[in-house]
């Protein structure tokens, strides 16, 4: 019993070790990185259209309108145009489709709760179960809130106010987010451009010799994969931004800039100095010509460089810089591009208790400030759908960026409300007052995931404490009960996710290990005059390594009980490393299929 005890402290001073380092790189995440200023003031000024417009034409929630902006845009400016102007579409027909149902339930209570239940569950499970995500909850919050607003509403107004309400509130921040896109938004090509640009020179700084800030910033970049990128490209040809022709070369661009970072990472220490000069000034070239808006220039050397040990490597990288430069095109194969909905849709119980548990949330701030009749705290409701996560870890650690960030944007908002609202004699002061703290929740939101849920919840902290009505806001009280239902919010969701269903990161580590021995083995069975093609299963490889090592930065939040043993976060770690390795291994080896198939049996068959 004693050994036990000792273990269980061990794993518990573990664990607040790894829990503090987690804290420090939550907050070096605050760092500027390429394209994140941009985005930000972006976002600042979206807030700001939409809260002066809000308050001319006197459209209600307008808090909620700004949290939607913050939450849906990104850095290109082609997706947030035809996403907003998807939503125009998608919540014109919602709000449509809800006279029927607030007609049925308009005269009994609960059955408009059991409506909201229903409506509520079958949206979150979508969201969780296909690649809709977190606007499975949107909708579901939209539909909510339509229905709420029969209590608030004047009986003989509920369809009409009621629903025009609720349109106003969801489709202004769309209109808003199209628009300005539309003139000041950065577009795929651009982002393109300059992702091509950073992936060059990384991979130049990379060549200079082993640096672990350098390594650190390679390896990040590969866990980004080329989803994000791949997408782009499809916007590209869809909105015609440049011709056909480019369009596919810049296609070409991101998969070979990608196959180039990766051969680098896995060059040799011991690799000719010679090779790596040579590669270096080639993409200093490449770097010049970019900048300068000039063609790259075509290289004729045909000879890889060194013929010892990292050769495989090199002959990697020069085919890459002769894709980029056009000089040999290679065609990349295309990646799985998973379906619209997950493989284990109807078989894995994890979605539907995943939306019960934020139903049941959502239901009992409802219920719990009905009852009371405190209707101040609605935000309670509002908080559950956007704070419900699917494993426990990840839920209990976006709820502590949300209660920090709720406290941060509740502080301004508080700190506005007593020294500066007082003092707006107009529309035009607030604007700038949101657009300032728009600005800085959309510099915190566009970080990684160790992060960005804090700018959210400062943003929606302070705009439902400063945006009350149709002008500055004064009155402490009613921003006070908003920040209680924050809070309430917050409590509700760590009390259903702990105590119901708790799903450990474990899990999520597991299924994602998975998937990266079924791509190596992949790559293990393709024939090696291919395998460069198939840089796509390379980087869906790498992303997953990726989510796991987030994974396992969740450990440090999530209840002991449910908490991996030290031992057994060590093999994880090991285990990663050995995947990571063994995927570079297949992917430049030119050993043909049956060679590799012990290590592909290995992978396979092995246990996590």
């Amino acid at each position: 019993m004693a050994k036990a005890a000792n273990w269980r402290f061990g794993d518990r001073r573990h664990a607040d070790r790894e829990l503090w380092q987690s804290l420090g790189e939550t907050f070096a995440d605050l760092a500027p990185f390429p394209g994140r200023l941009a985005t930000s003031w972006r976002v600042g000024v979206a807030c700001a259209l939409v809260a002066g417009v809000a308050m001319m034409f006197h459209i209600p929630e307008s808090a909620i309108s700004c949290y939607l902006v913050i939450f849906l845009v990104k850095q290109d400016g082609a997706e947030n145009m035809l996403v907003a102007t998807a939503a125009v579409f998608a919540i014109t027909l919602l709000v449509a489709l809800m006279i029927p149902v607030l007609q049925s339930t308009i005269e009994s209570t609960w059955v408009r709760i059991l409506t909201m239940v229903v409506v509520s569950v079958v949206f979150i499970f979508l969201g969780a179960a296909t690649r809709l995500g977190e606007g499975g909850s949107i909708v579901a919050l939209i539909i909510a809130f339509i229905l709420t607003l029969v209590s608030a509403v004047p009986i003989n107004g509920v369809i009409s106010t009621g629903l025009r309400f609720a349109w106003e509130m969801a489709v202004l921040p769309m209109f808003v987010i199209a628009g300005f896109n539309l003139f000041f938004g950065r577009w795929s090509l651009t982002l393109l451009r300059e992702e091509l640009h950073q992936r060059l020179l990384l991979a130049q700084q990379a060549l200079h010799g082993p640096d672990p800030e350098t390594g650190l910033a390679l390896r990040r970049k590969l866990e980004q994969g080329n989803d994000e990128h791949d997408k782009r490209v499809m916007l590209v040809k869809l909105l015609h931004q440049t011709t056909r022709q480019k369009a596919d070369r810049m296609s070409r661009d991101v998969s070979a800039s990608y196959q180039l970072l990766y051969a680098i990472s896995a060059l040799p220490e011991t690799a000719l100095d010679k090779a790596r000069e040579r590669f270096s000034a080639m993409i200093a070239a490449m770097v010049q010509a970019l900048e300068e808006g000039q063609p790259f220039a075509e290289f004729v050397e045909d000879d890889v460089p060194g013929d010892g040990e990292g050769t495989a490597q090199m002959a990697a990288i020069m085919q890459a810089l002769r894709t980029i430069t056009g000089t040999e095109p290679v065609i990349y194969e295309k990646g799985k591009n998973d379906s619209f909905v997950a493989p284990d849709f109807l078989s894995n119980p994890r979605y539907l208790q995943f939306a019960l548990k934020t139903t049941l949330a959502a239901m009992l701030c409802y219920l719990f400030y009905s009852a009371i009749n405190w209707q101040g705290i609605h935000t309670a409701m509002v908080t559950c759908y956007v704070a419900a996560l699917g494993t426990t870890g990840d839920t209990i650690h976006k709820l502590g960026l949300r209660i920090g960030g709720c406290l941060v944007g509740a502080a301004i908002g508080l700190g506005s409300i007593i020294w500066l609202t007082p003092q707006m004699d107009s529309v035009g002061g607030l604007m700038g007052l949101v657009f300032a703290v728009g600005l800085l929740s959309g510099w915190i939101a566009a970080g990684s995931e160790k992060i960005s849920y804090a700018g959210v919840q400062i943003g929606l902290a302070f705009t439902l404490t400063v945006l009350q009505d149709y002008g500055p806001a004064t009155d402490l009280s009613t921003a006070g009960d908003r920040i209680i239902g924050i809070l309430v919010g917050n409590f509700a969701v760590y009390l259903t996710s702990t105590f119901i269903w708790p799903t450990p990161v474990s899990v999520d580590i597991r299924n994602l290990l998975g998937k990266v021995k079924a791509g190596i083995a992949e790559l293990a069975a393709t024939p090696p005059q291919q395998r460069m093609q198939k840089i796509a299963t390379v980087s869906e490889n790498e992303k997953w390594l990726g989510n796991v090592r987030y994974l396992l930065y969740l450990v440090p939040f999530e209840p002991h009980s449910l908490r991996l043993h030290v031992r057994e976060e060590e093999e994880y770690k090991r285990l990663i490393q050995m995947l990571a390795q063994t995927g570079r291994d297949v992917y430049f080896s030119a050993e043909p299929p049956a060679l590799l198939a012990p290590p592909q049996a290995a992978l396979t068959d092995g246990a996590l």
